[in-house]
C-alpha cells in the first residue's frame, strides 16, 4: 500500500472513530452518522483501490522487465550483425546492407 494513503486512511479512521465516540456532543456542530458512514464507505473503497493498483504495479514491473530482457536480446543481435558488416565491407556500402552508421 501507498504510505500517503495507508496515512491517510489511518488518519481517517482515527477521526471517524473520535467523531463516533463523541457523537452527542458534536450532532449539534453538524457532524451526524450518515456522513460517518459514507467517510466510512469511502475509507474501503479507497483501500480497494488502492490494492488493485497495487497489484497493477507489480504485474507492470514484471512485464517491464521482460520487455527490458527482450530489448537485450534484440540490441545484443543488432550490435553482432552490425559489427559483422562493418568488419567486412567498405563503408560506403554499409548503407546498401541496412547499416546507417557514417563511421
Amino acid at each position: 500500500m501507498s504510505k500517503t494513503i495507508d496515512l491517510q486512511i489511518e488518519k481517517s479512521r482515527t477521526l471517524i472513530d473520535g467523531l463516533r465516540n463523541n457523537l452527542a456532543e458534536l450532532a449539534g456542530k453538524g457532524i451526524q452518522t450518515n456522513e460517518l458512514d459514507g467517510m466510512d464507505e469511502q475509507l474501503k473503497a479507497l483501500s480497494e483501490a488502492n490494492a488493485e493498483c497495487d497489484a497493477l504495479r507489480a504485474e507492470l514491473s514484471q512485464k517491464v522487465k521482460n520487455m527490458n530482457g527482450i530489448l537485450k536480446q534484440v540490441k545484443d543481435a543488432f550490435a553482432e550483425k552490425k559489427k559483422i558488416i562493418k568488419g567486412n565491407y567498405l563503408q560506403e556500402e554499409w548503407s546498401r546492407l541496412g547499416v546507417m552508421d557514417k563511421r
